[in-house]
């Protein structure tokens, strides 16, 4: 109770740091193996976040966008937090063991970050594994986050281009998990500290990032 708590507080020192939403995303409603799981955002109302989701931080917005890889809808995350919040979501009630999740994304502004992620095997707001691509940086990275501290456990400097639609994914077959990103393997590492979870997507701090054709297969 107290750790819910303190998740909710507004803490002030040198930056704000917004209250999350304190959430396990739902049931846990195993996903069927074999099926391909998709979400365009193109049948859904320009808006705020489809029900199939769960807001855990951020303002996640449907908006129409011709250069969209599948028309006429983004997803897009436009609120700009002070550092260190990292805005997410995740699928709601479903949960996924061994998985690939991909998404394409398309960082679009932020004086801090421009970063576009993917978490899966989410156990509960603060705690999960995530991958992400960061545009000011021009790096790849893979992190475990146990009671919402990170832990790096892999990453690569590559071309990260702002302004550009990116693909970046990731696979969990056992505590063997691999990120691809532009459909090349970059990343792979062992940890076996979550054996199954629930998805979403992810972006830091001031990270203005656009969001198409998010999908997963359970494995």
């Amino acid at each position: 109770m107290r750790k819910a708590l303190l998740s909710m507080l507004i803490l002030g020192c040198g930056g704000t740091k917004m209250p999350v939403m304190v959430t396990t995303g739902g049931a846990d409603i195993p996903a069927e193996v074999g099926r391909t799981y998709r979400w365009s955002f193109d049948d859904a109302q320009p808006g705020p976040l489809p029900a199939d989701f769960v807001n855990i931080l951020g303002d996640w917005q449907v908006v129409p966008d011709g250069n969209a890889p599948s028309g006429p809808n983004v997803l897009r995350q436009t609120r700009k937090y002070d550092d260190p919040n990292f805005p997410r979501f995740a699928v709601k009630d479903l949960t996924f063991a061994n998985l690939t999740v991909r998404a394409r994304c398309r960082p679009e502004s932020g004086d801090d970050d421009q970063a576009c992620g993917l978490l899966f095997r989410l156990q509960d707001h603060d705690n999960y594994y995530v991958t992400r691509a960061n545009a000011l940086e021009d790096n790849v990275r893979l992190y475990h986050v146990v009671g919402g501290e990170r832990a790096e456990l892999a990453s690569a400097d590559l071309k990260v281009e702002r302004g550009k639609w990116h693909s970046l994914e990731a696979t969990a077959r056992g505590d063997q998990l691999t990120v691809s990103w532009d459909g090349r393997q970059v990343l792979s590492a062992r940890d076996g500290r979550f054996a199954k979870g629930k998805i979403g997507l992810w972006t830091k701090a001031d990270s203005v990032t656009a969001f198409d054709d998010f999908e997963a297969i359970a494995e």
